[in-house]
């Protein structure tokens, strides 16, 4: 009787070893996943939050690009006024011009006319052209500037994430 009850002992045993160890740990597993559930969750709203980050500079980014598109149409209305006006001018300069050489009684005259019409023009050309670069530059400078702001945040955006 005695083999029987050690026989009998030996696979309870057995058996019962690891449903100790395995209810232990079925204890222990609401802290451990609580440790793991912690760090997760901060590390995900950590993750919302670069995001939320990510959307807001993107946004900036798509304002500075609108302000850039409204100055440039701005600017280029202001210069397509500006080759309007030096267009009337200069159909009334040649107005007046061709009045003139049909007044000319010799061809030294009529000579003299063209060759002061075409310094006059040359004189003006120069002028006018200097004036639509300088708005060209200026209209560049003023259209370039927000973008040159956001790309500055971008820079110290990323240095700060490199520091």
């Amino acid at each position: 009787m005695e083999e029987t009850v050690e026989m009998t002992t030996k696979p309870v045993k057995s058996i019962a070893v690891p449903v100790v160890e395995t209810v232990d740990a079925a204890e222990e597993t609401p802290a451990v996943q609580q440790n793991l559930i912690e760090p997760a969750g901060k590390g995900g709203s950590e993750i919302f939050k670069g995001y939320e980050d990510l959307l807001q500079f993107n946004q900036q980014n798509l304002e500075a690009l609108f302000r850039s598109a409204d100055i440039v149409a701005r600017g280029v209305q202001d210069l397509s006024q500006s080759v309007v006006a030096l267009a009337q001018g200069s159909f009334e300069d040649s107005l007046s011009a061709g009045k003139a050489l049909a007044g000319a009684k010799t061809l030294k005259e009529v000579i003299d006319l063209s060759s002061s019409l075409a310094k006059s023009n040359f004189d003006k050309l120069v002028v006018e052209s200097q004036k639509l670069g300088e708005l060209s530059s200026k209209l560049a400078e003023e259209a370039i500037a927000p973008i040159n702001k956001r790309v500055d945040a971008a820079v110290q955006s990323l240095t700060k994430i490199a520091a």
